[in-house]
């Protein structure tokens, strides 16, 4: 186990700058579409939200 541990520090990730993708905000068509989502439809979609907000409160506290 000792071995594992002191090999692990040479697995450093490398430096790797990928580029990320820019999404345009979203804007008065996103919001009306999300209004038009029935839970039923697409309670993934309504899942990912709801994750989404509990993120972003617990990040404002």
């Amino acid at each position: 186990m000792l071995l594992v541990m002191s090999c692990l520090g040479s697995c450093a990730p490398a430096n790797c700058e990928l580029p990320l993708p820019q999404f345009p905000p979203a804007g008065p068509k996103v919001a009306d579409e999300l209004q038009n989502l029935s839970a039923e439809q697409y309670p993934a979609t309504w899942d990912w939200i709801a994750r989404l907000d509990k993120l972003r409160r617990e990040l404002k506290n």
